[in-house]
C-alpha cells in the first residue's frame, strides 16, 4: 500500500469511531467558522460538496447559504471531470457513481466565488489529501476563486506527501481552528 493509501486508511479509522453527535457538533462549529469568513461573508456564489457520512456535514451550510440569498452549486462526476449543477433546495438528486448524492440538473460554466471542498486529510502547510481520484485537484487548477476545504480537527497530519498535480485550498477550517 502506498504512504496516501496507509494515511487515508489510518485517518478513516479516527473518524469512523466519532460518534454521530461528536459529528454534529464538530460539523456545526466548522459550519460557524466558515460562515464568519471574510471569504463567505463576501461570497455571492459557492460551489459546495455534498457530504457523506464520513465527512464535515455540509447540508447546514447549504441550508444556509440559501436562505441568505447565495447561489449554491453542487458537484457532479461526469466520466474524468466534475461539472458544477446550480442547486435550489428541492432540486433532484440522484445516488452518482461512488454512491455521493448528487444534482440531476444542468451543468453550467460559471466559476463560483467561494469553493468549499472536503478533504481526507490536512497538513499545516495545507496540503490535501483526498479520495485519489483528483477531482478536486483538476477543478482547483482551473480555479482561481478562493477555496476552503472542511476537515475534522482529528484529520491533521504532521507532513503528507505531495505530487505536481496536487492543489492545495487557500484555507482549511476545522472544528477548532482556521488554517491559512
Amino acid at each position: 500500500m502506498s504512504r496516501k493509501g496507509e494515511i487515508r486508511k489510518s485517518i478513516k479509522s479516527h473518524v469512523s469511531v466519532l460518534s454521530p453527535v461528536e459529528r454534529k457538533e464538530m460539523s456545526l462549529a466548522v459550519e460557524e467558522r466558515v460562515a464568519s469568513s471574510p471569504e463567505y461573508l463576501r461570497a455571492r456564489s459557492i460551489f459546495i460538496y455534498h457530504s457523506t457520512a464520513d465527512e464535515i456535514d455540509t447540508s447546514a451550510l447549504i441550508d444556509r447559504a440559501l436562505s441568505e440569498g447565495k447561489e449554491i452549486f453542487l458537484p457532479r462526476v461526469e466520466g474524468e471531470d466534475m461539472v458544477l449543477v446550480p442547486y435550489r433546495r428541492g432540486d433532484e438528486m440522484r445516488v452518482g457513481r461512488f454512491s455521493i448524492v448528487e444534482p440531476v440538473g444542468e451543468p453550467t460554466p460559471m466559476r463560483p466565488d467561494l469553493a468549499v471542498i472536503p478533504l481526507v486529510a490536512f497538513d499545516r502547510d495545507k496540503h490535501r489529501l483526498g479520495r485519489g481520484k483528483g477531482y478536486y485537484d483538476r477543478f482547483l487548477a482551473d480555479y482561481d476563486g478562493v477555496s476552503i476545504a472542511l476537515a475534522f480537527s482529528l484529520q491533521e497530519c504532521s507532513s503528507l506527501p505531495v505530487e505536481p498535480h496536487d492543489i492545495s485550498p487557500s484555507i482549511v477550517i476545522t472544528d477548532k481552528e482556521t488554517i491559512r
